[in-house]
């Protein structure tokens, strides 16, 4: 997906913000994505403080600093600091819900989404874009499904064009490469999400292109809106459900995408793409929210602190009476709601990390800057242009957090303030 105005527009409305982004917003947007097109993560990272914070130091809370905290979770897999914002998804909890809560039971997740994938050949499994957490857990949800019969894997991000043999050719280069680059989609420059996806290939996923293009740049918001889901659901019928159909179909989309009946926002009713998919084919999708019971970025925290403590060491699904139990916004929108539990660290990275495979590891003396401050990055060693498999921000003096590597060859490199990715490399 190019990130276009839409494209900032459409962020800033999923994310429920007050005001609409102002042009130097805007332009603040795209050059951070320039930059990671490109690579340069500390030139995005530059490209959005000078709006994201006052001279003081202050957060300032809107869409620039939303984008910062994003970043910010490719270089440690969270996100940074949230600032007190206006966003719509934070309510109270009413009685009824905390109630509901309280008497359920939690059940393991992806035990859970097995059990009710076995009866559809459509999953939908949304994500926070500012938490990398949430692509881990769509990995095991993956490889959780392969057994199944899944072997289609849609993604929201990936770059995508209306011609169908011009996008199905970009994506048989993909899967034989079995890796993404920069271009390959808008939020694969986050490390974990590139490693969803290398991982995904790696089992033998098909992977499918369904962002709307650039037919629907017209218009005013609400329409651009209405006419992106409709292309996506287009997509997703023609390029997967129908290109492949002894295949079942993994989508994993942001946010609101996985409600699959109208959604009521505001003094707007949204149909999303899962319930146009729902319409137009009769498959039953099963739909699953991960957004919602969230430490992280937009997650509700006033729901999150009654679950917080009793999901354990997994990710779980409440049960109420027996039956899924979904509060909050998606409330009778999804079938199934993820508890993701409280992060806990391992040489200051999160151990959810470790589900990828993932092994900790000291950064080499050799990469420790005399002064300042430096990017320390791992690449898969046999890749070239590709996305760094892990990251983690260096000071000169100061103790440095571990890097969390794959169990394979690797190679290593440097980025500095202002140079970009492969600068420095120690192979």
């Amino acid at each position: 997906m190019r990130w276009t105005l839409y494209a900032l527009l459409a962020a800033a409305a999923s994310a429920g913000l007050a005001q609409q982004p102002s042009q130097a917003d805007f332009a603040a947007g795209s050059a951070m994505r320039k930059a990671l097109r490109q690579g340069c993560y500390l030139a995005a990272d530059d490209a959005l403080r000078p709006l994201a914070f006052s001279p003081d130091g202050t957060p300032i809370p809107g869409f620039v600093h939303d984008r910062w905290t994003e970043l910010q979770s490719a270089f440690t897999g969270e996100p940074g600091p949230a600032a007190v914002e206006g966003i719509t998804r934070v309510r109270s909890v009413d009685a009824r819900d905390s109630g509901m809560i309280g008497a359920a039971k939690p059940h393991d997740a992806i035990a859970a989404i097995v059990e009710r994938a076995r009866r559809t050949r459509l999953v939908i499994l949304n994500e926070d874009h500012a938490s990398p957490r949430d692509r881990a857990f769509g990995l095991q949800v993956a490889k959780a499904l392969k057994p199944l019969g899944y072997d289609v894997l849609g993604i929201e991000t990936l770059t995508n064009v209306a011609d169908d043999e011009r996008a199905a050719a970009a994506m048989t280069k993909l899967r034989h490469e079995g890796y993404p680059h920069f271009t390959t989609g808008t939020y694969l420059s986050d490390p974990v999400f590139a490693d969803f996806l290398r991982q995904s290939l790696a089992i033998g996923y098909h992977p499918v292109a369904y962002e709307a293009t650039d037919s629907i740049q017209t218009g005013d918001v609400e329409s651009r809106m209405d006419r992106r889901e409709q292309a996506q659901a287009d997509y997703v019928l023609k390029r997967a459900l129908n290109a492949h159909p002894s295949s079942k179909v993994l989508l994993y989309v942001g946010f609101s995408h996985a409600a699959e009946r109208a959604k009521v926002e505001g003094q707007i009713k949204r149909r999303w793409l899962a319930s146009r998919l729902k319409e137009m084919t009769g498959i039953d999708p099963l739909t699953i929210d991960q957004t919602t019971f969230n430490e992280y970025a937009a997650g509700d925290p006033a729901l999150y602190k009654l679950v917080a403590d009793r999901s354990g060491s997994k990710p779980t699904a409440l049960f109420y009476h027996g039956k899924p139990l979904v509060v909050g916004e998606y409330a009778g929108l999804v079938d199934l709601q993820i508890v993701h539990p409280r992060t806990k660290r391992i040489g200051g990275r999160p151990t959810w990390l470790l589900t990828l495979g993932r092994k900790p590891s000291t950064v080499p003396s050799a990469l420790l800057p005399s002064s300042g401050r430096r990017l320390v990055q791992v690449f898969i060693a046999s890749e070239r242009g590709g996305i760094p498999v892990d990251q983690v921000m260096v000071e000169a003096g100061r103790p440095s957090a571990m890097l969390m590597l794959p169990r394979t060859g690797i190679r290593y490199a440097v980025q500095e303030r202002s140079q970009c990715n492969g600068i420095g490399q120690i192979d």
